[in-house]
């Protein structure tokens, strides 16, 4: 069975060019549409260096209601298929264009790696659009290494140096006999490839279910004068599981925003 790799990230950082590129042939579909042209998750399977791989493109996060994907349902699609894969979980790829780093991009990547995976799955990053980079491509991760780290966002290094590949996943225009950044693509491509096959688990991960809430049962018996029980009563009480007050500490977000996300994943 192909190993499992989901790449996800917000909308038009260049996911479905990415697998294209890891692929080495055209497979996911690209838009240059301000929306996001992907709505659910979608699986390509590809060999790559003799590694039997299924490359997961899926929906943008954080596109807002202007896109074509709401958050939550974005994130309730995510949720879902890392839950549900029969096959496990091998590998996180989080894809995004070179701009400076966010608070959204803490939340998602502490949400996937750290609550819904545990920090059992190895989690890597991929840098998009560093075509117009002066000198190596890898030089925008020395620049802004230390901007993920005050995030918290730490790419897993176990079995790669640093977790990060940065490249392009265009050729730029035909020129002459080549394309504009013929050179560039061919060398992200292998970067691209290098990061997977080495950083993804050999035996898969399987995501287990989010404690999102807690039931507690209260009890009350009424009992006669000579003491037998006459009736049983019980209160049921729902209150926050682990999920939510995860939310809160690793996600920095309210409880009354970690119990509306709750509660739309608590059905998924």
């Amino acid at each position: 069975m192909p190993s499992n790799i989901i790449l996800f990230g917000e909308c038009g950082v260049g996911k479905s060019s990415i697998i294209n590129l890891i692929a080495g042939h055209h497979q996911a579909g690209v838009s240059s549409s301000a929306k996001g042209c992907t709505l659910h998750a979608t699986p390509y399977n590809v060999s790559v260096c003799g590694h039997s791989l299924t490359l997961w493109d899926t929906a943008g996060l954080n596109e807002g209601e202007k896109g074509t994907v709401t958050d939550i349902r974005a994130i309730s699609n995510l949720y879902s298929l890392l839950k549900n894969l029969e096959g496990g979980v091998s590998l996180l790829v989080f894809c995004m264009r070179a701009s400076r780093i966010n608070g959204a991009a803490e939340k998602n990547w502490k949400f996937f790696r750290e609550i819904v995976c545990q920090k059992r799955v190895p989690t890597v990053i991929i840098v998009t659009h560093l075509e117009l980079e002066k000198g190596s491509m890898d030089d925008w991760w020395t620049r802004n290494e230390r901007a993920f780290r005050t995030y918290e966002i730490n790419p897993s290094t176990d079995n790669h140096p640093t977790g990060v590949a940065c490249v392009t996943a265009t050729k730029g225009k035909l020129k002459g006999n080549g394309y504009q950044f013929e050179e560039e693509y061919n060398l992200s491509q292998q970067k691209a490839r290098d990061l997977i096959t080495r950083a993804y688990l050999r035996v898969p991960w399987k995501v287990a279910p989010v404690e999102w809430f807690k039931t507690i049962v209260d009890r009350t018996t009424e009992t006669d004068c000579w003491g037998n029980v006459t009736h049983v009563r019980e209160e049921r009480r729902r209150l926050p599981g682990r999920g939510v007050h995860e939310l809160v500490s690793r996600c920095k977000i309210s409880e009354a925003e970690a119990t509306t996300l709750a509660n739309a994943l608590g059905g998924v």
